[in-house]
């Protein structure tokens, strides 16, 4: 990872602490942290199904899973 960066953002704080309460986290860096993760996972696995798109065949596909 490169050098750290400070940013500064503004956000509410009844909107924050709702986010906080529903996610269950006690520091606003946790939160942060947590939602950087997941959106770094979502993009990881949108970029698998874009790489995967168009590869599977008719045989491929097991039918009790759909």
């Amino acid at each position: 990872m490169g050098a750290s960066r400070a940013i500064t953002v503004r956000i509410s704080e009844a909107r924050l602490r709702k986010v906080m309460r529903a996610r269950k986290v006690a520091t606003q860096s946790e939160l942060i942290n947590t939602l950087l993760a997941e959106e770094e996972e979502r993009l990881r696995s949108h970029g698998l199904l874009r790489d995967t798109a168009g590869t599977v065949r008719g045989g491929d596909i097991d039918a009790r899973l759909l």
